[in-house]
């Protein structure tokens, strides 16, 4: 974070030169900084503060900033996916109250005033397609979608909703989409993509090398039945 060169002197310009500078997250340190004061002076302002909520220990975001900047603030490196993203890109009806956070760190639950806080540790290799929007980091569509089917959340006929609205909407590079899948290393995510793609009228024999063929892979769907093709099980 880049300070101006202006000392401040009070608290509630402190907070207003957050605001303007998009620091809708920060830390007691940057505001101790700013102030030329202890970090227990800091802190004892920002407790009394009701324009200031409490993430956990040091660390704070204002009041009126979003979920998503608030979920891609706690841990470095991050980026928001699964329901909270298809909510995100308008692609799901459902008010989403719980914000999955992909990073390469463990981190506990959290429970804010503005929603829950789940953090879901993948390796290095699996950390990679997202975007930022302004100061929130969202997987993209296509690395969305991959994410989804690799946790297998949401429920399957969730998911395929929500992809056929995205392809209504051009929000999906089907190239890329497949690239993201085969980066991944998961035979069940390819068996899941390529039953999701053949539903969706889109060919993708090419990936039937890198499937599963000696076993089911098990989907969560509205209906009961096998797709042999893609060695798919589904049931509701």
């Amino acid at each position: 974070m880049k300070y101006a060169i202006m000392k401040y002197l009070k608290f509630d310009d402190i907070l207003d030169f957050l605001s303007r500078s998009g620091m809708g997250v920060f830390t007691v340190y940057d505001v101790a900084k700013l102030m030329h004061k202890p970090a227990g002076y800091a802190s004892l302002l920002l407790s009394k503060s009701r324009k200031v909520r409490r993430i956990e220990r040091g660390r704070y975001y204002l009041d009126g900033t979003s979920a998503y900047e608030v979920a891609s603030g706690i841990v470095y490196p991050s980026y928001v996916s699964l329901a909270a993203a298809l909510q995100y890109y308008e692609l799901i009806d459902q008010n989403v109250v719980r914000y999955s956070v992909i990073t390469t760190k463990r981190h506990r639950r959290l429970s804010l005033e503005n929603g829950d806080y789940e953090f879901i540790t993948v390796a290095k290799r699996r950390f990679f397609g997202y975007a930022s929007y302004g100061r929130a980091y969202i997987a993209t569509p296509e690395k969305l979608f991959v994410d989804c089917l690799y946790f297998g959340i949401p429920a399957f006929s969730q998911v395929e909703a929500s992809f056929a609205a995205a392809l209504g909407d051009n929000a999906i590079d089907v190239g890329r989409l497949k690239r993201y899948a085969l980066r991944m290393g998961s035979k069940a995510l390819i068996n899941r993509l390529g039953f999701l793609l053949e539903l969706s009228g889109i060919e993708s024999d090419e990936m039937l090398q890198h499937t599963y063929r000696s076993k089911y892979v098990k989907v969560r769907r509205d209906t009961r039945g096998k797709n042999r093709k893609w060695r798919v099980s589904y049931d509701r």
